[in-house]
């Protein structure tokens, strides 16, 4: 039963008061944003004795009699705001539940005090206090107390509940109670001297806080969810600190010469940086109470934002000493509203996404004797900002709590993060001169599951390797088909002699072990036995491009040092200077029918078989590839067999690959990811259906070759799967493999649908192709999944501690994996390969540089690079190589490229140029510069010249300050939205609106070339596949090459047309 005890109505003030700088500033909060119940400030008192429910009102009364303020309400008089009397008064209730069954007391009183604390307040017609007494029965009687900010702050609650008790034990005494004396001065000369003082303090606040910023500043917090804040809902979570831990900070304390709050907060500071902000922003509450205020309830607190820069990473006796004198300059100013020196700055309910506040609490006053325990820390199930620590000190406890906002942040996230609060101040108090970097933000156990739990993928591995395990296929299945490409059919037996031609002929050239073979083929099927022969021949081989720039082609050769080339007669054009020592594959026995090996070597049937020798052992080089490099120079990663061997090994596992998987041969054979494609068919008696040159740029002929052959298992880049999904792709019977670029998640889920399974998988040429794969299943989120056998992945931070769940890294890869290093670099290979601290002795590491993080599970979150190294269309980019390139120009003193788009079909390089002179070369002249030395893939689209680059202080280009090309949009169109076709209807105003809805750009004339404007494969795809639907056209894809314009796309659109007419 509820019910409110009348009582004698106070005599009303006859005027009207002003509001102070903080209410004015509440009010104007819950105005601007909303607030929820965050300014509601709930304590609770209970009762085990016999409670006098009349002692009880009566203190309740006086209190509200003795601070007006808790029966006022703010209202709007003639523009200004005022405090005036509420339109009632505050009065306590009580809610009996003396006669609700026993086992039902509880959860109803609960109930109550959960009620009572989140009922709004209406602060324009008061009052802004709520008494509620829940009788639950003798020892289960709870004073509830709610006010709102506008009346009350943390201060407060010590003040109210100090005057509740002495007015409780003077009931019906007749004896007034001992409180200090809160009589209004009018001191016209202490007014002055604090107005005076005031303005003063204003002063040194705006000196103070100059710089700073009008917006929160961003901070990077484990587990946030990417959704703002609105102070409407909120957690909970206990920092747990035992008697032990509260000793030993206090004693820290006092050794360090600073307070526990400090420490405290120093120790939060800390934490966000570890967690990768390096700014670290924590806004606290300080006290304003004057000797005039000691004794008043109301909000006599201020907010204020104190920042921290750990970089040099000091001890932490070091850096918080710093924080001390830092809180000690910013106390004279701890009463200036951060609004009043910081113009436009946006209301917010925290100043800073993190926040903290600290009391010390006293003992409990004497309620006549009756026994009693406050809940000081009620509460309000609201959050301000993302986080905020909630600290009460008292002589026998050290009471910490983590609120959070629950629409940023799930319970499990913030356990954690309570969790790494908890162990960084076991850290510091074990040791407060270590070194920032050295303190422990997680657990033993919890760095042990993420160390070896999460790494426990040791398997057997493989004992032959690949060119034995082909040899040993062919020998299982010699007339199952094997290879498909075109109109050839290769058996087993068929690849096997091919293969076997291909080691003979390199072997009467004197090749074997320890030499490595440039191979550069089209994709017929002599490419599976070009590269096997050279294995089979105890050799290893270097893949080139045939579509790879001459220059760039000779580049290879020289920095790889390669002993040998075996081309086709027809790409010798491309290796002036190499055309004589060339070896060829055309003719290779097996493959045309003929026994006639190209070449001037022949081979003595009745000698001596010059490859009869064993098979490569797993620590022999299997390939080496050349990769993007920042010195403007490719690099060659040398690929071992036990690598090559384990990452098969893995696939064939992960993948379920048997004799009756069909696989699409689709990728480059200079493209690492094309060894899994290539031979996991050949090792599992499967077959490799090759896709010709022509066919892997059109998405509908591979859709068409995908259904014909029967193919089980597709692996592509997700620009590749975005061009057979907007072929058609929905094949069932397919598993979907991905890598090679980030997995936008809505491309993830139309895939899945679209397919039996779809594994995304990830890793760089250093670690042979695969490190890691995750299984996607309908509408989950995208990983990069968890480590292949016999790999380590590892996020760790800037000093090799591993980051805590949710916390980004960098991520290092271990294992069978790793490559031997780079060719002819041993610099380079020391500084991208080191000792693996984790691991078995004599481990190595590779650093990636790409950011990660882990999620609770284990599974891992690809969050990008950490350099300037990006990947366009399956192709890993050196940003400094291609700038490289652009000042080998003479026209050009400064260069440099960035990434536009989302890194899939959308992204773009941009050139930002500084002419050496007064002109720009043209955008034509730089694309003929650069692909003489450069694949396409690594060719600017657009170029944007520019004064000069942007640099940061420290005199490095200031890459994030680079202006947006001014024909890119802002951001990249929705590929289901179509541009307003312009009003004329013909085939140059549809195009036209094609071009700019695929291309991204506003404007584009009608003779600009496509591929300079950015065009590639992929958009030409796009613009056909909408021209098809929109015109009922279907432009064969030679046209776009050869009249890359809109004004020649549309002759050819309008001619097709004309010839279909009757």
């Amino acid at each position: 039963m509820r019910t409110t005890r009348p009582v004698s109505l106070p005599p009303e003030s006859p005027c009207r008061a002003p509001v102070s700088p903080a209410q004015h500033g509440i009010r104007f909060t819950e105005l601007a944003v909303p607030t929820g119940t965050a300014h509601h400030m709930p304590l609770s008192i209970r009762f085990t004795g016999d409670l006098d429910r009349a002692a009880l009102a009566h203190a309740c009364d006086t209190v509200v009699v003795r601070h007006p303020v808790l029966g006022s309400a703010l209202r709007e008089i003639d523009g200004e705001p005022w405090l005036v009397p509420a339109d009632t008064v505050p009065r306590l209730v009580i809610e009996d539940l003396t006669e609700a069954p026993d086992n039902r007391r509880a959860d109803l009183a609960a109930e109550s005090l959960r009620r009572e604390t989140l009922r709004p307040f209406d602060p324009e017609t008061g009052p802004l206090v709520r008494f509620t007494l829940v009788d639950a029965g003798p020892g289960h009687r709870t004073l509830l107390v709610v006010a709102h900010h506008l009346a009350f702050d943390g201060g407060s609650k010590d003040i109210l509940v100090r005057d509740l008790a002495a007015h409780y034990a003077a009931f019906g005494t007749g004896v007034e109670p001992d409180l200090p004396d809160l009589a209004e001065s009018e001191d016209a000369e202490r007014i002055a001297r604090e107005a005076a003082e005031a303005e003063r303090r204003v002063g040194l606040a705006e000196i103070r806080f100059a710089t700073e910023e009008r917006e929160p500043p961003a901070v990077i917090l484990p587990g946030r969810r990417h959704t703002t804040t609105d102070g409407d809902t909120g957690g909970s979570v206990p920092i747990a600190v035992d008697d032990e831990l509260r000793v030993a900070l206090a004693a820290t304390a006092e050794l360090l010469g600073v307070s526990t709050f400090a420490l405290l907060l120093g120790a939060l500071h800390v934490q966000l940086w570890r967690y990768g902000n390096e700014r670290t922003t924590v806004a606290i509450d300080l006290g304003t109470r004057t000797p005039h205020s000691r004794d008043r309830v109301g909000p006599y607190v201020n907010e204020l934002p104190i920042h921290t820069t750990p970089s040099a990473d000091p001890t932490f006796r070091a850096f918080v000493q710093a924080l001390r004198a830092d809180l000690r300059d910013l106390y004279p100013v701890r009463d200036v509203p951060l609004g009043r020196v910081v113009t436009g700055l946006t209301p917010r309910l925290a100043l800073a996404p993190v926040s903290m506040s600290y009391r010390r609490r006293t003992s409990v006053p004497d309620f006549a004797g009756l026994p009693v325990s406050i809940d000081w820390t009620v509460f309000n199930h609201a959050a301000r900002g993302d986080l905020h620590v909630q600290c009460l000190d008292d002589p026998n406890r050290l009471a910490l709590h983590l609120h959070y906002a629950s629409d940023a942040f799930g319970e499990g996230a913030a356990t954690a993060i309570a969790g790494h609060y908890r162990t960084l101040l076991r850290a510091i108090v074990a040791d407060p001169d270590a070194r920032l970097s050295r303190l422990a933000l997680q657990s033993a156990d919890a760095r042990e599951r993420m160390v070896r739990d999460w790494n426990d993928t040791a398997r057997e591995t493989e004992p032959d390797t690949l060119p034995a395990q082909f040899t040993a296929q062919a020998a299982r299945t010699p007339e199952s088909i094997a290879v498909e490409c075109g109109a050839t059919r290769l058996t087993y037996a068929r690849l096997d002699a091919a293969v076997d031609a291909v080691a003979r002929r390199l072997r009467s050239a004197g090749i074997g072990r320890g030499d490595l073979v440039a191979v550069c083929a089209r994709r017929t099927a002599a490419l599976p036995a070009a590269l096997l022969g050279v294995l089979r021949a105890g050799a290893a081989y270097l893949p080139l491009d045939p579509e790879y720039p001459s220059a760039r082609l000779a580049m290879v050769l020289e920095d790889c040092a390669a002993d040998a080339l075996l081309t086709e007669r027809d790409l010798l054009g491309r290796f002036p200077g190499h055309a004589e020592e060339a070896l060829l594959i055309d003719g290779i026995e097996g493959l045309d029918g003929t026994d006639d090996l190209a070449g001037t070597a022949e081979i003595d049937p009745a000698g001596p078989d010059p490859v009869a020798a064993p098979p490569p052992t797993p620590g022999e080089l299997a390939y080496a590839l050349a990769t993007s490099g920042s010195t403007g120079r490719p690099k060659g990663v040398e690929i071992e067999h036990r690598a090559l061997g384990n990452l098969l090994a893995s696939m064939r596992d992960v993948l379920a690959c048997a004799a009756d998987s069909v696989w699409l041969g689709l990728t480059s054979a200079s493209f690492d990811i094309s060894a899994v494609e290539l031979y996991l068919p050949l090792i599992t008696g499967g077959r490799l259906v090759l896709a010709e040159d022509a066919e892997t740029r059109d998405g509908r002929a591979l859709l068409r070759l995908i259904r014909g052959r029967r193919v089980t298992h597709v692996q592509a880049t997700p620009s590749g799967w975005r061009m057979l999904l907007d072929a058609g792709f929905e094949e069932p019977a397919v598993c979907a493999v991905t890598g090679g670029e980030p997995l936008p998640v809505p491309l993830a889920r139309e895939l899945r649908r679209r397919a039996r399974r779809l594994v995304n998988a990830y890793g760089p040429t250093e670690t042979t192709v695969w490190s890691s794969t995750a299984e996607i299943d309908p509408d989950d989120e995208v990983t990069i999944g968890r480590p292949i056998a016999n790999t380590r992945m590892y996020v760790l931070d800037r000093h090799l501690t591993p980051t805590p769940v949710g916390v980004a890294g960098d991520l290092y890869i271990g294992g069978d994996g790793l490559a031997r290093g780079y060719r002819r670099l041993p610099a380079v290979t020391a500084d991208r390969f080191g000792p693996d601290p984790y691991g078995p002795p004599g481990a190595r590491l590779y650093r990636t540089g790409d950011l990660a993080r882990y999620r609770d599970d284990g599974r891992i979150d690809f969050l990008g690079r950490d350099d300037h190294q990006v990947k366009i269309l399956g192709h890993r980019v050196e940003l400094g190589e291609i700038e490289g390139a652009l000042l080998d120009h003479a026209g050009i003193a400064a260069a440099a490229v960035t990434v536009r788009g989302d890194g899939s079909d959308g992204a773009a390089l941009v050139a930002y140029l500084v002419p050496r002179g007064a002109a720009t070369p043209s955008a034509a002249e730089l694309r003929v510069h650069l692909t003489a030395t450069l694949p396409r893939a690594l060719v600017p689209g657009v170029y944007v010249p520019l004064e000069r680059l942007p640099l940061t202080p420290n005199g490095k280009l200031d890459r994030a300050a680079l202006p947006a090309p001014p024909r890119l949009r802002a951001a990249e169109p929705d590929p289901d939205h179509e541009v307003d076709t312009p009003a004329d209807t013909g085939p140059a105003a549809e195009i036209t609106a094609i071009w700019r809805e695929v291309l991204g750009l506003d404007d584009i004339r009608p003779d600009e070339d496509l591929f300079d404007l950015g065009g590639h494969s992929l958009t030409v795809t796009r613009i056909g596949a909408r021209i098809r639907k929109r015109l009922g056209v279907d432009v064969p894809l030679h046209v776009f090459f050869e009249t890359p314009t809109i004004s020649g796309l549309t002759s050819a659109v309008s001619a097709m047309r004309s010839e279909r007419r009757p």
